[in-house]
């Protein structure tokens, strides 16, 4: 599990994509951090796919766990979803969205070097060719996956990318149409209500009503008020329902993106490539 050791280890994410951010170390030192778009967040990524408040961060004692919040793209452990709250390793990969994140801590790659057991010198010369071999092979298979990664990485923020586009726009006509539709029937209402009120005093003073009256309220430039209301409103619900149907499609769309475009797993949850000399 993720500890931050007594030798003050901390915790830190190393971003693998996008390439604008690659290398960028971000530091775990709280206890709680919360991961998004919004200049507010405590991780922030400048990516139109992540949302604006994706996922969360959280050191319970020692242990980091990531949580997502609801986010529109999704939230990944080593390609497997983080629905719920889920434990974290040294050297797990993070999705948020179109962008990766690898989980580390300070001294973590001294350790694992001073680990490895040293090879006997007259072992090495007599096993030289088989071990170059192995890893030109070895290193050859690696590549040819980590280029499909970046291959899928790529088509799959493309996809990302239109989809928050799309839902951006979605946002925009369902809420302009909500106001439409609430300014235009209020607008329809309040001329409907005038002419039932105009009728109602006609009766009560004991007169008849002016036959030329028309129960779209007084008329605007040839047009009558409450029929330009009704109109107003009308236009106001297509865009609401067009804004509600793109919003469906783009959330359709993400799910293509991530059945078609997998997020896949490091290799072997290895850390750097090491090449055979």
């Amino acid at each position: 599990m993720m500890r931050r050791d007594s030798g003050g280890g901390m915790p830190h994410l190393v971003v693998l994509r996008p390439g604008s951010d690659r290398g960028r170390r971000i530091p775990l030192d709280r206890d709680y951090l919360v991961v998004g778009r919004e200049h507010t967040c405590d991780v922030r990524f400048d990516d139109p796919s992540v949302s604006r408040t994706h996922a969360a961060l959280q050191r319970r004692e020692n242990t980091m766990y990531v949580e997502d919040l609801g986010s529109s793209a999704g939230t990944f452990v080593n390609g497997v979803a983080a629905t719920a709250a889920r434990e974290l390793r040294a050297g797990d990969v993070l999705t948020f969205a179109a962008v990766a994140a690898r989980l580390e801590t300070d001294g973590a790659a001294a350790d694992e070097t001073s680990a490895m057991p040293v090879r006997p010198a007259e072992a090495a010369v007599v096993h030289q060719i088989d071990e170059q071999r192995a890893g030109v092979i070895n290193n050859v298979d690696r590549d040819q996956y980590i280029s499909h990664i970046q291959y899928v990485n790529q088509q799959r923020e493309n996809f990302l990318r239109e989809v928050a586009a799309t839902k951006t726009k979605a946002r925009w006509l369902a809420w302009t149409g909500f106001v439409m539709f609430v300014v235009g029937f209020g607008i329809f209402a309040a001329a409907d209500l005038s002419f039932i009120k105009g009728i109602s005093d006609a009766i009560q003073n004991g007169a008849e009503p002016p036959p030329t009256r028309s129960p779209f309220g007084r008329e605007i430039g040839g047009v009558p008020f409450g029929l330009a209301g009704w109109a107003l409103a009308a236009l106001g619900m297509i865009l609401l329902v067009v804004g509600i149907v793109l919003h469906i499609v783009a959330t359709s769309r993400r799910r293509r993106a991530y059945r078609e475009f997998p997020v896949l797993p490091p290799w072997q949850d290895a850390g750097p490539v090491r090449r055979m000399t």
